[in-house]
């Protein structure tokens, strides 16, 4: 099945895949894989604070914090063994999108911080949030993306088209982080995880054969 996701595969044609709508059941398996990421990356933030999984280094500019680790990675090891199992890529290409993962999201992370405490708070930190989680989305999304096209070996518009719009609106999503502390932060992850992980769908579409 990997053949089907080379990018110079010859002769291929529109034909050689399924309707678009038979992205569906991937997408909800995705969208459910990636909401179960999302939680189980807030129960581990949210465990750091008294267990032995807290760290915190910081130094220029850069902070290695469990709300900055945990999410990516997490997302990356779930995500990416589903699409190992569905693709048959090599456990090395599995490994390198979990890391690939990470590092977006740790980027999409620092992002949204910096732009967060560049606002000042004047009644408006609830746009503040929009702002920030926008242009995060963006770099994340955009960073996993053309981490996928090469270690998926799929197509530029399957891996950077749907996923990156979709990372860059449910950016906004942080906004949630502004109500309810605990379970605002909660519910961004679960909701963005979920509909990012869904966006991934067309990535599965398989040869017609």
């Amino acid at each position: 099945m990997a053949e089907a996701f080379e990018e110079g595969t010859p002769g291929m044609t529109a034909k050689d895949f399924i309707p678009v709508r038979a992205d569906l059941p991937n997408a909800v398996r995705l969208a459910v894989i990636g909401a179960i990421s999302g939680g189980l990356s807030w129960l581990l933030i949210d465990a750091s604070d008294s267990g032995g999984l807290k760290f915190d280094l910081e130094g220029y500019g850069v902070m290695v914090l469990p709300i900055a680790v945990y999410p990516g990675l997490v997302f990356g090891l779930l995500v990416g063994s589903y699409l190992r199992l569905r693709t048959g890529i090599s456990w090395l290409r599995a490994i390198g999108y979990v890391l690939a993962a990470g590092l977006a999201y740790f980027a999409a992370f620092h992002v949204a911080f910096y732009i967060l405490n560049s606002i000042s708070d004047d009644g408006g930190q609830t746009l503040a949030y929009v702002v920030g989680g926008v242009p995060a989305g963006l770099v994340g999304s955009l960073l996993l993306g053309l981490a996928t096209k090469y270690l998926l070996r799929a197509r530029a518009r399957l891996a950077m088209g749907l996923p990156v719009a979709v990372g860059t609106v449910s950016g906004a999503l942080l906004v949630l982080g502004n109500f309810a502390d605990r379970w605002g932060f909660l519910a961004f992850f679960v909701l963005w995880q979920a509909a990012y992980g869904a966006s991934l769908a067309p990535l599965l579409r398989a040869r017609s054969v």
